[in-house]
């Protein structure tokens, strides 16, 4: 279920000795989700530099094609083409570490302390901030998965949508271009 959709627990209700361990149980959740953000991003990380790496190999391999007579348009154009999915997916990546502020576990004694009567009044108020917490952190969570595997969709096709425009051009640059810079 969406963390946008879910419905609010009413921690009014939750009895007082459980109280305690509900407030536990949260922060580890809330923790566990700063330890997935951490590691997605260095996931991520590793890839903007894999996939940035890989961009520059491409175009470094690009640069003696421009110089060579006859051009192989085809062959720079279908470079060029994997050359800008790669760095499309670095930057897909990159974008990916750039998840928001993220909640860490804890409390701000002074925003805790007012209207708090007891100890279990003062746990279901943390209670409902965690929630709220943890929700955030999800919602982030999960954008920062979906631009990773869109970047990951931009890495797979890199290779075939160049070779794909490599034999597009390759059929029809003399029909386009002439012959001089066809082959």
């Amino acid at each position: 279920m969406d963390a946008r959709t879910e419905e609010k627990p009413n921690f009014s209700r939750v009895p007082a000795e459980a109280v305690k361990e509900l407030h536990r149980q949260g922060e580890l959740c809330l923790q566990g989700s700063l330890h997935l953000a951490m590691a997605s991003d260095q996931r991520a990380t590793t890839m903007v530099g894999v996939l940035g790496a890989a961009t520059v190999a491409v175009l470094a391999m690009l640069v003696p094609l421009l110089a060579a007579k006859p051009l192989s348009l085809p062959l720079v154009c279908g470079g060029a083409v994997i050359a800008l999915f790669l760095f499309t997916a670095a930057m897909l990546c990159g974008w990916s570490t750039a998840s928001g502020s993220l909640f860490v576990p804890g409390h701000d004694p002074g925003r805790l302390a007012r209207g708090a009567v007891d100890e279990t009044q003062l746990l279901r108020s943390a209670l409902e901030d965690l929630q709220a917490r943890i929700d955030h952190n999800r919602l982030a969570l999960q954008q920062a998965s979906r631009r990773l595997m869109c970047a990951r969709v931009f890495a797979i096709l890199a290779v075939p949508a160049g070779l794909a425009a490599y034999l597009f051009l390759l059929q029809g640059a003399d029909r386009f271009f002439g012959p001089a810079v066809a082959g």
